[in-house]
């Protein structure tokens, strides 16, 4: 299975053609690994500098993650890294939630053999990375599990209106994984929602998707907050 790429933040890259959008996936893996942590000033010049860019095409890139709810702009302040409530966290979680809900729905007249296939095989490779302890590719192969279910809608709108919401959610998913990540060989959810999709289980495969996510938002806002308050120190 070829693995969703979550980008590593690689410095000293030669630059692609479409400067902006690298520079925007490079900012936006430090911001989803807490490298740029909430709240903090993200400065075009030393951007421009990390990266070898000139401050047009960061600014640009700065641009992209605003509209993509990751940063935040003020007249003469410039640019932060967006720092989530508890009610953000929780309108977040909760409308994830519906979402993805909305996506199981979306499966219920696809042939979703192929589908299923394809999540046995990412639960695999979750599992491999979990036992090695490996926290960047399981987390990869997390959201591609996610994914694969999205892209299989064959929905412009789910897939537009998932790719905001998640986007949004990775830096938060990433901190609480980060916190919670152990080397169990088999993560139990993702199993139980393959086998339901797999069974055509489709109103247990909805109900199984968003229990878990509100489940985890109890969790979610105690780890984010904890770990907002260790950087602001």
């Amino acid at each position: 299975m070829a693995l969703m790429q979550i980008p590593q933040l690689e410095v000293g890259e030669a630059l692609p053609h479409t400067i902006p959008y690298y520079l925007a996936d490079r900012i936006k893996a430090g911001i989803i690994r807490w490298r740029y942590p909430p709240g903090s000033s993200l400065r075009e010049v030393e951007l421009a500098a990390e990266f070898g860019a000139s401050r047009g095409p960061v600014r640009e890139a700065l641009r992209i993650l605003e509209l993509q709810g990751l940063v935040v702009h003020t007249p003469r302040r410039g640019f932060k890294v967006k720092a989530y409530t508890a009610g953000d966290l929780r309108q977040l979680y909760r409308l994830r939630a519906e979402l993805e809900g909305e996506v199981i729905d979306a499966l219920v007249d696809k042939e979703i053999a192929p589908l299923t296939e394809a999540l046995e095989r990412a639960n695999k490779v979750m599992a491999t990375y979990a036992k090695g302890g490996d926290i960047e590719k399981y987390f990869a192969a997390n959201v591609e599990f996610h994914q694969l279910m999205i892209d299989s809608t064959e929905s412009s709108v789910l897939r537009t209106i998932m790719h905001q919401v998640n986007a949004m959610s990775l830096p938060i998913r990433y901190a609480l994984l980060s916190a919670e990540f152990s080397n169990r060989a088999e993560y139990a959810y993702h199993d139980q929602i393959t086998r339901a999709l797999r069974a055509r289980d489709f109103k247990r495969a909805r109900k199984l998707t968003t229990e878990h996510i509100n489940a985890n938002l109890a969790r979610a806002i105690r780890v984010y907050t904890a770990a907002l308050q260790k950087h602001e120190k």
